[in-house]
């Protein structure tokens, strides 16, 4: 897949929890080497489900495959339930076959292998389920299920999270006649609850290069969908999204998921009979997210691209293929209901097998290698290459240059010096090193962001110097002997978010515990 990261990321991240920096923000071999802040800006929750099933002795590998196979069944599971509460079981069961056979599904796992946005539309249906579930019951349960799964979205994927919040709060007035604060409950409490990502990740991107995730081949206006691309055009590559009408991978919605939408518009239309259609607010809800989304990935939308600036992020307008899929596939559910009773089996039966017909073709690898490990993922020029990929997106900018190669194994100096040892970890270096010369100023192979801090044998903080050209740390010794330790502390923003994060925590805690329910009881009686 071209996103061929993840194992690399995955070995970074577990090396974060063993060295307990929680929540990882920093990662050691990143960077070529030089180590930079990734997991303060990159979502960490696909990570953080890999990890657990790594810790229970799988394979790095294995782990991220099981992380897709979740995805998989997570969007299944998902939209099934969301499409019970409005269409019943045959169609949400229709629903269901359209969400996991959706082209775009195949191109997020096995083209792109955009593992973050893959889960994050995995999840999507859920959040909807849990939000909704919430608004017809305000209990704790689904207080607790709803702030959980939006929490977990928010750690997921950042552009998605961005399109999903205005999404929700849309929803719910569209949903609920009477409008009352606790409705979004679920929203602040999860906003809260991954603060200790979001807030750091908003506030501190002026500490990094994040300017080069819209230039050049990233620039959105190169991105955008034709109508045949959309509708008509069955081509498949495992290629590049490229400039222009042309692309190497497919951006189709596929052709039972607009026909079926198209088939209900129309037998909606045609109804001669009295009895009303259920859930006509939520239907165009989800036809007009529908028809938006597919809108903002043709060209003819740049004028809103232009409108909002920070659009620029989304990278390609191809993405919201992913919000308009979740959105035909539940508005198709609605046929059910519009035909005849003794026609409804035979209906779910063809489209369904229409669908998985299609469509199955597209959810292969485009090259398997069969005897993987992974140590074939992690040697010297594997870790090289994986880890230099993204560098530009998040890499400091204490420095006015960007690594051309691979960081050299330890500290270095001009100067006369003895470097009796070194040990990196991920928020942590330790040195034991002596100056021959008077004085010697030591390069560290480690990029600075705020805040590595260096102390001496006595616990006394050391001052730090940045080179100018790739802003690695530096410091200036005397002649002798010196026991060093850098150590990664947070900043203020970082404290702040993670302190938000835990008072929200216990919060949820005091809210579902036993006792202040018991306490209710009382008090009511």
């Amino acid at each position: 897949m071209q996103d061929d990261v993840h194992i690399f990321r995955l070995q970074q991240f577990d090396q974060c929890i063993k060295d307990l920096q929680i929540p990882c923000r920093f990662i050691s071999n990143g960077g070529f080497g030089y180590g930079y802040p990734l997991f303060n800006f990159y979502p960490p929750f696909v990570y953080i489900i890999a990890e657990t099933f790594h810790l229970f002795g799988l394979s790095l590998i294995n782990s991220i495959k099981l992380t897709f196979v979740l995805g998989h069944l997570s969007a299944g599971i998902g939209i099934f339930l969301f499409s019970k509460l409005f269409w019943g079981q045959k169609g949400a069961l229709l629903s269901t076959i359209l969400y996991l056979f959706a082209p775009y599904r195949a191109v997020d796992g096995y083209v792109r292998g955009a593992l973050a946005e893959f889960f994050a539309l995995s999840l999507l249906p859920f959040v909807f389920w849990s939000i909704t579930k919430y608004l017809q019951k305000s209990s704790k349960k689904n207080l607790l299920v709803s702030t959980i799964l939006l929490s977990s979205l928010f750690l997921c994927h950042n552009l998605i999270s961005l399109v999903t919040i205005p999404i929700l709060i849309l929803y719910i007035f569209f949903y609920q006649k009477q409008i009352r604060f606790k409705l979004f409950l679920p929203i602040f409490l999860s906003l809260g609850l991954s603060s200790f990502f979001i807030i750091p990740a908003l506030l501190e991107k002026k500490l990094v290069t994040i300017q080069t995730m819209t230039q050049g081949y990233f620039n959105y206006e190169a991105h955008f969908t034709t109508l045949k691309q959309l509708f008509f055009s069955h081509d498949w590559g495992f290629g590049a999204s490229l400039w222009g009408p042309i692309d190497d991978m497919s951006f189709q919605i596929g052709y039972i998921h607009w026909l079926v939408p198209l088939i209900c518009f129309i037998l909606f239309l045609l109804k001669t009979n009295k009895k009303p259609i259920k859930n006509i607010p939520i239907l165009i809800f989800f036809a007009l997210l529908s028809l938006i989304s597919l809108f903002l990935t043709h060209p003819r939308s740049i004028f809103i691209w232009k409108l909002f600036p920070f659009m620029a992020y989304f990278q390609f307008p191809w993405r919201f293929l992913g919000i308009a899929i979740f959105s035909l596939s539940f508005i198709s559910a609605s046929l059910i209901s519009l035909i005849p009773k003794n026609q409804r089996q035979l209906w779910l039966i063809l489209i369904s097998t229409a669908t998985i017909i299609l469509n199955i073709k597209y959810f292969k690898e485009d090259i398997w290698y069969s005897n993987l490990t992974d140590k074939d993922k992690l040697n010297k020029q594997e870790i090289i290459r994986q880890s230099g990929a993204g560098l530009k997106d998040y890499w400091p900018n204490s420095g006015n240059q960007f690594p051309p190669e691979f960081a050299p194994p330890k500290p270095f100096s001009l100067d006369k010096i003895t470097l009796n040892s070194f040990n990196k970890t991920s928020n942590r270096a330790d040195i034991s090193i002596t100056v021959d010369s008077e004085f010697a100023t030591i390069t560290f192979p480690m990029v600075y962001f705020p805040n590595w801090q260096i102390y001496n044998q006595n616990n006394q903080k050391l001052p730090i110097t940045i080179t100018p050209d790739l802003g690695l740390i530096q410091l200036k010794l005397p002649k002798g002997d010196h026991t060093l330790t850098l150590k990664l502390k947070n900043t203020p923003i970082r404290t702040v978010a993670n302190t938000i994060s835990i008072i929200t925590l216990l919060t949820l805690l005091v809210i579902l515990n036993p006792i202040s329910r018991t306490k209710d009881l009382l008090t009511n009686r």
